[in-house]
């Protein structure tokens, strides 16, 4: 950093006719920070580059916190968004954030700019469209899920508040992960975000614990809260009765069939179909609409955090050339023996890709996914390898 009295040399130099070249050697500088001295019209001075604070990031979340939770404590605050710094900081932060809050008597359902609406109470919620409750219902019946296994599968409902329109997803299991791919998916299909996701979280397989990763696939609880906040999506779990979610279950409950035996997964997925179009056809009849309901949800491009997130991670094949993947393994060539592949999984498919150019180019292989667990898997669905010379399937895996 140059000091004011360089400054003002070099422009007394420079006033009185000497040469640029020549003001370098005698300040034993470069020409060219000559020029940029001549340049400023103020004398240098050092100013400290400003940085973000260590909680902006968290500051949505600790908000919704509060707002839901007025006497939480900072140590608990601090469990539940993974607070990265020291714990008297965050008691700063917090202290602060909960003296700019409005007192509860204060929030009211007022509409903001953006069409979305605030913090209101949860006697109104049935008027205001636009938000959703989210929950698990268990069919009573016995899925067989392949290779002579057989296990209950749950069902990811997805409700709109105000005109109890219905989505429905049938998952393998309550892991999380697998939650959070029926939710995108049916975000999807509605082509609506809402702006309130209300979660009933009663059976849901966590990871261990709801703030922590256990392994590589399991997508905690906080990741997927911050990625909805930072779409400005509201994330609340408890508080008033989910009464359109337990409406959905009774009505379900009612339809569906009663088996002494497993059922096939794909008729209960037909099933599933039939049962929940039955419920949006006798919705139609409530005083919000859907229509209305989905005009005042988000635009999915405007999710792109809580929807572009994949269930995906890096893995290396065992010895024999398989990858583990969701409690069964699929084989890949030897073009993967000893890579680090990256896999992504939907319900339906497992997509296992090279990280970069192996054996020839770039390797994509899909497998469907297996609902069963414990099997070994080598035929894919499809296996695709890019070189140089274009794109070209290949057989196997």
């Amino acid at each position: 950093m140059l000091s004011p009295d360089v400054w003002r040399t070099v422009r007394r130099l420079r006033a009185g006719g000497m040469p640029i070249k020549q003001i370098a050697r005698q300040e034993q500088m470069a020409p060219n920070t000559v020029r940029r001295l001549l340049r400023l019209d103020q004398p240098p001075s050092y100013r400290r580059p400003q940085r973000d604070s260590v909680a902006a990031p968290f500051e949505g979340r600790i908000k919704q916190l509060l707002r839901n939770e007025p006497e939480v404590s900072a140590s608990e605050i601090a469990s539940r968004i993974d607070w990265p710094a020291s714990a008297s900081l965050l008691r700063l932060h917090v202290a602060r954030l909960r003296a700019a809050l409005p007192p509860q008597s204060t929030l009211h359902p007022e509409p903001r700019s953006t069409g979305e609406w605030g913090p209101r109470p949860a006697g109104l919620r049935d008027f205001i469209p636009g938000w959703a409750e989210c929950g698990l219902w268990w069919p009573s019946v016995e899925v067989d899920v392949g290779h002579d296994q057989t296990r209950r599968c749950p069902v990811l409902l997805m409700v709109a508040g105000a005109s109890r329109h219905i989505g429905a997803c049938l998952l393998p299991s309550a892991r999380f992960r697998n939650l959070w791919i029926g939710q995108r998916r049916l975000l999807e299909e509605w082509g609506a975000v809402p702006h309130t996701l209300h979660w009933d979280t009663a059976k849901i397989d966590f990871p261990w614990d709801w703030y922590f990763q256990s392994d590589e696939w399991d997508t905690p609880w906080n990741t997927y809260v911050t990625r909805a906040e930072l779409d400005d999506l509201a994330v609340q779990v408890g508080g008033a009765p989910l009464s359109g979610l337990a409406a959905t279950r009774q009505h379900l409950r009612r339809s569906s069939l009663s088996s002494s035996g497993p059922v096939v997964l794909s008729a209960l997925a037909a099933d599933l179909a039939t049962w929940v179009e039955e419920a949006n056809e006798a919705a139609r009849s409530r005083p919000t609409s859907w229509a209305r309901e989905r005009t005042a949800m988000r635009s999915p491009a405007t999710a792109p955090r809580l929807l572009g997130l994949r269930c995906t991670g890096r893995f290396l094949p065992d010895e024999d050339g398989y990858v583990a993947i969701a409690g069964s393994r699929y084989l890949v060539g030897p073009w993967g023996a000893r890579r680090r592949l990256t896999v992504e999984l939907s319900e339906t498919e497992v997509t296992i890709r090279s990280s970069g150019y192996h054996s020839g180019g770039f390797h994509v292989v899909t497998y469907a996914r297996s609902w069963a667990t414990g099997v070994r898997h080598s035929l894919p669905l499809s296996h695709t390898v890019t070189g140089t010379e274009g794109s070209r399937e290949e057989a196997g895996p």
